[in-house]
């Protein structure tokens, strides 16, 4: 099931003033004095937010990047109208602050990115996961399908444990094309490279940190909370206390990728992979979602931004 492209960024809880000046209370005995909690929200279609409470609020103050929207409407259930059409792919922050009867104020705060019904089909192509200053970390994805890539999400580990998410810009693609992307260094040279029936986008994540070495997981999103596309799970398995994988958020990756049908079977081995030997999926794409799907490259036989070619290393 798509779900709504959005993350909540800050919710700030404070007691404030009641719905009016004017009120006075002499005592709270008997009051709730909780604060209300969000049950669900998201965009209806790229001019409607709409959120939940587990309670009768009113909405003293809506804004769309500092803009203010609509207000002063009481219920436990809103659909916000936007008064703009957010386009494929667009961020923009929503601010939301609730009251209860009582006065106890909830100010939160949200990234909403405009919907993408175009999402390509793709998979995680290559992958350095043991970079160095020559052969830095980088992921390769490759489209299966034509689409545009405005809001994708790939993210290092699952996203209760991760290092970095890199939300993918618009770009129009075909099957064969490919994204390869820095994960914690700057490319040089060109953005853009033209092959024989596909075009290659390279791109900077703009991590502070790297990949999370020989044990973890590299998960591709179709949007911010959305469906699971594809993801890789690899690990030296030398921690007994994480069932075998070298650290939790890698087992907790293993699991969530299982349970959304894009992992079966026993994690990559990544016991031999180095700077110059890394992770690459079999040529055209195969994808059986095991571990069967990837090999580890000779010595310097990676083919960034290039289709994948068969050179396995061999101990």
């Amino acid at each position: 099931m798509r779900i709504i492209t959005i993350l909540a960024l800050i919710s700030l809880m404070l007691s404030g003033c009641p719905y009016g000046p004017g009120r006075i209370y002499d005592s709270f005995r008997g009051q709730d004095m909780t604060l209300p909690k969000v049950l669900s929200y998201g965009l209806k279609d790229n001019q409607t937010f709409q959120i939940a409470y587990d309670r009768v609020v009113y909405l003293a103050d809506v804004e769309l990047d500092g803009k203010k929207l609509r207000s002063n409407m009481e219920g436990s259930i809103f659909q916000i109208g936007l008064n703009r059409t957010l386009g494929r792919g667009e961020r923009a922050i929503l601010s939301i602050t609730a009251e209860t009867e009582i006065g106890n104020t909830l100010r939160s705060s949200f990234i909403v990115i405009g919907r993408n019904d175009s999402i390509p089909r793709a998979v995680i192509n290559e992958a350095s996961i043991q970079g160095s200053g020559d052969a830095p970390d980088r992921v390769e994805l490759l489209f299966l399908e034509e689409g545009n890539t405005a809001g994708m999400v790939l993210r290092d580990g699952t996203a209760e444990g991760t290092n970095h998410s890199y939300y993918l810009p618009a770009i129009d693609v075909y099957p064969g094309d490919m994204l390869l992307i820095y994960w914690n260094s700057e490319h040089t040279g060109d953005d853009v490279m033209a092959g024989s029936g596909y075009t290659t986008y390279i791109m900077d994540a703009g991590s502070d940190t790297t990949l999370s070495g020989t044990n973890g997981a590299i998960l591709l999103y179709a949007e911010e909370n959305g469906d699971i596309m594809d993801g890789i799970v690899y690990t030296t398995g030398d921690n007994p206390n994480s069932d075998g994988y070298g650290n939790d958020i890698t087992r907790d990756a293993a699991r969530l990728l299982r349970e959304e049908g894009q992992w079966a079977g026993e994690p990559i081995d990544s016991n031999l992979v180095t700077s110059s030997r890394v992770l690459a999926r079999l040529p055209g794409g195969w994808d059986t979602n095991t571990r069967d799907d990837f090999f580890i490259t000779e010595p310097r036989k990676s083919t960034f931004g290039y289709p994948n070619e068969y050179y396995p290393y061999e101990p």
